[in-house]
């Protein structure tokens, strides 16, 4: 137990400053805007990580079918998170294909994102639309334009799903 609590007050000592930092950018992003996501905050759109972390935190809890609203793959990034844990900390080896196993899943919820954006949006949380973003607030009429835009994707994704799945 001596090791595993030396190997992650060394990663703390070591990357505090990351850590400092997104707390310092989460205090000051929801005192403006109430949101943590860029995207939310920018365009009132949800971006293809939206969800995730409260995915996460579903999962961890148990609470499975909650995790599954969120986001179906914030499972996969809670087992990765797990087995990167026991690796570093409790066996002290380095964790064998974090990187491209990471890499896989943003591709998956990119894809994963085209397909509820298509299928789902505008719907519940976090699949909808935020009024009070920045675009909102400097560009008039831009919420007026978001349907049409997102009509538009829809149409764009429908078009390539035809393409691809004839």
């Amino acid at each position: 137990m001596k090791r595993v609590w030396h190997r992650i007050s060394a990663d703390i000592r070591n990357y505090w400053q990351i850590g400092a930092a997104i707390l310092v950018y989460d205090i000051v992003v929801q005192i403006l805007f109430g949101q943590f996501c860029p995207s939310v905050i920018v365009t009132g759109l949800p971006c293809p990580g939206c969800g995730m972390t409260r995915s996460v935190l579903y999962f961890a809890a148990g609470q499975f079918e909650k995790g599954m609203e969120m986001n179906p793959l914030g499972i996969f990034w809670l087992f990765l998170a797990v087995y990167f844990c026991l690796m570093r900390y409790v066996f002290g080896k380095k964790p064998v294909g974090v990187i491209q196993i990471g890499g896989g899943l943003v591709v998956l919820m990119a894809a994963f994102y085209l397909y509820r954006m298509y299928a789902c949006f505008p719907g519940e949380v976090p699949i909808c639309y935020t009024p009070g973003n920045i675009m909102e607030r400097t560009k008039p009429g831009y919420a007026e334009e978001i349907p049409q835009l997102i009509a538009g994707i829809q149409n764009k994704i429908r078009y390539i799903a035809d393409v691809l799945f004839r």
